[in-house]
């Protein structure tokens, strides 16, 4: 029962009567010819309204697609007949549906002067039940798969919550613990330095030098990565700065610090200037800096990036792609790890993704990545959308 046109397929090449209700207000939105054959109606005039045709034997009950039962089908004609109605299965794709048959009951069978006849109407009626229990069986199998999807998917959720809350920790007590030695560290190399310029013998200055170049270099790489893991202790944490800005304004201020970077770049950036967001501007730039400075390095520094968004009312979506080289299926459910990095050592800390997945996170949204090896990458976030005032 999979596929977007399996309902379809099922409709239009089964022999029995079948309509197709959107499964929300229960319109007909597909329905066989074998339908008006059997209610006397042209298919325009079913297709697109409720099955006003089918009427319950009680109206007292509500009505409930979900269960088999009997009802009542009246043709144009006002003519009554006895129907059964049973569910043969509920669709999502594409979008939420419900498959029902409808079988005209043959009430001469259930007259007692034809033994044979109605021991025939009795399997029919048993083969009925049985058809309801196994399409019941059915939706509680859909419905006990979908919830085992969502509970994984909490679980997951609070896993990575409960890391996350557990690696800030990491990350703010051994910044605090590096913090002192490695200012000590530089100012000692700073005076070396110095002291190496002072000396007579040039061969050992300039061997002095060239170490405390290399020291420098590398207390410099320390410091960088003790930056981000101080980003990433604070990720999400500046409540006091979330206020409404415009998407357009802070993703252009955003791509003015990284001009030196965009030089070879072709840039395509469509954002209505009346999309407003409700963020920590600093936190946020951090996020677009990231990602197109992520995408930079998919392209080689000379590609395509391209950043899109638009507003349903509901939910901003932003999204930021690349003609790079992709991301292989085999690591992509990584990317979003803490120290995961596919740079090469020394040109990432694996850091900016998390961080950035941290504090889209803490405004309640949502930010999620699709990519094909060898084509591009696409990164989407999803934030909740804020309604647009005039200054």
């Amino acid at each position: 029962m999979s596929g977007s046109g399996w309902i379809y397929r099922f409709v239009f090449e089964s022999g029995a009567p079948i309509i197709v209700l959107d499964a929300n207000d229960l319109s007909v939105i597909a329905a066989n010819p074998q339908i008006s054959d059997l209610t006397g109606l042209e298919l325009e005039k079913i297709l697109g309204h409720p099955p006003d045709f089918l009427k319950q034997e009680n109206p007292k009950i509500k009505t409930d697609w979900r269960r088999h039962q009997s009802a009542v089908l009246l043709d144009k004609n006002g003519k009554q007949k006895e129907v059964e109605v049973t569910v043969l299965c509920m669709e999502k794709v594409p979008r939420p549906a419900v498959v029902l048959r409808i079988d005209v009951v043959d009430t001469k069978l259930s007259s007692p002067a034809n033994p044979l006849e109605s021991k025939h109407a009795a399997l029919q009626r048993a083969h009925q039940k049985l058809q309801m229990a196994y399409n019941q069986h059915e939706l509680l199998i859909d419905e006990l798969n979908a919830k085992n999807r969502e509970l994984k998917q909490v679980y997951q959720r609070l896993s990575y919550a409960s890391k996350m809350a557990t690696i800030g920790e990491l990350a703010a007590g051994t910044t605090h613990g590096i913090n002192n030695p490695l200012a000590a560290a530089v100012s000692a190399n700073r005076e070396i330095t110095s002291i190496a310029a002072s000396i007579d013998d040039a061969d050992t200055s300039r061997k002095l030098a060239s170490l405390c170049s290399r020291t420098d270099t590398a207390l410099k790489r320390i410091e960088g990565i003790v930056s981000d893991l101080r980003s990433l202790a604070k990720a999400g944490s500046r409540r006091d700065d979330i206020r409404e800005v415009s998407l357009c304004k802070e993703v252009g201020l955003a791509l003015d610090l990284l001009k030196h970077r965009l030089k070879n770049v072709t840039l395509e950036v469509h954002i209505p200037e009346s999309i407003k967001v409700r963020v920590a501007p600093d936190e946020f730039m951090q996020v677009v800096m990231n990602l197109v400075d992520n995408a930079v390095f998919a392209t080689g520094g000379d590609g395509t990036i391209a950043i899109h968004a638009v507003d349903d009312g509901q939910n901003v979506k932003v999204t930021f792609e690349d003609d790079g080289a992709g991301i292989p299926a085999d690591i992509i459910d990584h990317i979003f790890d803490p120290f995961f990095s596919t740079k090469s050592p020394g040109q990432g800390s694996g850091i900016g993704l998390n961080v950035a997945r941290s504090i889209i996170e803490s405004y309640a949204g949502t930010i999620e990545v699709s990519s094909h090896d060898g084509v591009g990458s696409t990164f989407t976030i999803q934030l909740p959308a804020e309604e647009y005032h005039e200054e």
